[in-house]
């Protein structure tokens, strides 16, 4: 019975040594994310001799660019999409394969996509 008296207290103890969980991030919150992530594939593209098309942050808020690429070139970058490996750290079905694949649907090459999958951006986009 005496036990009984410190179980609120152990309880209570339990509950604030516990880390705290952060609340998944809001829709608008992964499309910044993502839209970053986008704007950072374009600066690396052009950093690398190869800038990305005005289209590339197409949706993303504030931007009034679109896909103006040939529907060829469009398809070519889908067709990639679909055929590309996920990284190891990209589990299938999840939405971090969805954001991937997006990535290179948008004229990210996918050896840029694969190397953004590191970064806290993209973590914060699938999420």
């Amino acid at each position: 019975m005496r036990y009984l008296a410190l179980l609120p207290l152990v309880l209570a103890a339990c509950v604030s040594a516990a880390p705290a969980v952060p609340p998944p991030p809001t829709g608008p919150a992964r499309i910044a994310a993502e839209c970053a992530l986008l704007a950072q594939a374009a600066s690396m593209m052009a950093a690398a001799g190869s800038p990305a098309h005005d289209g590339l942050s197409e949706g993303c808020p504030g931007t009034e660019a679109r896909d103006t690429r040939p529907l060829a070139r469009q398809t070519a970058s889908l067709r990639e999409a679909g055929q590309a490996a996920l990284p190891p750290a990209v589990t299938p079905g999840t939405r971090a394969e969805a954001v991937f694949r997006r990535m290179i649907t948008r004229g990210v090459p996918v050896s840029l996509a694969i190397r953004l999958t590191d970064d806290p951006l993209f973590a914060e986009a699938a999420r």
